[in-house]
């Protein structure tokens, strides 16, 4: 996968980006819900993201970040992302992360070489059902890079009707670092051109929450990847670390690096 590609496919999965997310009773590490336009759309429902990538929701950041759980009266998340104000000097994070999470710990590198690159802010809004926004919050998304690897580092306030994977989650590992659970997974990832079917193992596999299956009207093949997330919540705030193109990183590296930002 190119790199521009993967970073606007991390971007994409961050959140929700469309209407009428029905959450199931309980989020295990995928999230099993139907992805609605505005209007009646076939089964396999495409996102409405403004850009030439056509896909059903990539699921695999919704264990990570969110997902309404049970909702009441909301039933999607809209993502944006502000990629006109987006920075590349690093101490202007701090203003951001004033105005939006005071309280939030983030790092310019990592001891294994990852450097901050750009930082930009994510907005999303709740709707309800015919589209109207209910509540909105804001999400701050870092950028680190070494050599050919880019990474993702998101922060954003916790949600009441969120799901979040290290609390949820099956599948991956936990780890306690100090008082802090930690909850790394890699989850395997078929991307399918818009018109293809998965396997029938392939979708058990899918039912069963152990890998995640999306399709691309940019792709005219398939394609296999995996998504590598590390979380955590902490004092009120949701932090992942993520990537689809990890290089050499190892499960240790992911939980090193989040040791580095909880110790900070």
């Amino acid at each position: 996968m190119d790199e521009m590609k993967m970073e606007r496919m991390i971007r994409e999965t961050m959140k929700t980006c469309a209407k009428g997310l029905e959450a199931p009773d309980r989020l295990k590490t995928r999230i099993d819900f139907a992805i609605q336009s505005g209007e009646q759309t076939p089964a396999r429902r495409r996102m409405r993201w403004g850009k030439k990538l056509t896909a059903v929701c990539l699921v695999a950041a919704l264990a990570v970040t969110g997902a309404v759980a049970g909702s009441g009266a909301i039933s999607g998340w809209y993502t944006s992302s502000r990629l006109a104000d987006e920075w590349n000097d690093f101490s202007k994070t701090a203003e951001y992360m004033q105005e939006y999470m005071s309280d939030a710990k983030y790092i310019e590198s990592f001891s294994n070489g990852f450097v901050f690159e750009k930082g930009y802010e994510q907005s999303v809004d709740k709707r309800d059902e015919n589209n109207n926004t209910i509540e909105t919050f804001t999400g701050i998304d870092l950028t680190y890079k070494k050599d050919d690897v880019n990474l993702i580092f998101g922060v954003e306030p916790v949600q009441e009707d969120a799901a979040y994977a290290v609390n949820d989650s099956e599948y991956g590992t936990n780890r306690m670092i100090g008082d802090v659970k930690v909850h790394y997974y890699a989850m395997p990832m078929i991307v399918l051109p818009a018109d293809a079917e998965p396997t029938a193992e392939e979708q058990a596999a899918f039912d069963r929450g152990e890998i995640n299956i999306a399709w691309d009207g940019a792709n005219t093949e398939r394609e296999d990847i995996t998504w590598h997330s590390v979380s955590w919540i902490e004092d009120g705030i949701s932090y992942r670390i993520s990537t689809f193109d990890p290089g050499d990183l190892t499960e240790n590296d992911f939980f090193q690096m989040a040791q580095e930002v909880i110790e900070s």
